[in-house]
């Protein structure tokens, strides 16, 4: 093997290594980027009017009430106040989070939140007595 050969072998074995390298660098950079900058949809102006076309009322009862079949929950479910139980009910049966609960029934989505774990704490309490 002559000194021209050994030149080009090694020039190819660069290249190939440059490109094998910079492309894991390149899907590394890519996959970064797409996962701090994922698909946003337009701002949430009409949110409610988003909500109403994605769920189907009459497919899923509207109340938590209706889906407990544990007697000793029902019972602690239904010492709630009616807003707790609403609260609940938006955010376990409908799956809204705190915000878009908070828009609907026009609160403050900390407030929700606080009735929410409130509610929470006072159905643990009550079974955990009861049991």
């Amino acid at each position: 093997m002559n000194k021209y050969d050994e030149v080009n072998r090694r020039f190819i074995k660069y290249m190939a290594n440059l490109i094998h390298y910079n492309s894991i660098n390149y899907d590394k950079k890519r996959r970064l980027k797409d996962s701090r900058f994922s698909l946003t949809l337009d701002n949430d102006e009409n949110l409610e009017s988003a909500l109403l076309t994605v769920y189907d009322s009459e497919s899923v009862p509207p109340s938590l009430k209706d889906h407990i079949t544990d007697h000793s929950l029902y019972q602690a479910y239904d010492s709630l106040s009616a807003q707790q139980q609403q609260i609940l009910s938006l955010a376990y049966i409908q799956t809204l989070n705190d915000k878009e609960i908070a828009k609907i029934l026009g609160v403050s989505q900390q407030n929700v939140s606080k009735h929410r774990l409130k509610a929470l704490t006072k159905l643990r309490s009550l079974i955990t007595e009861g049991g």
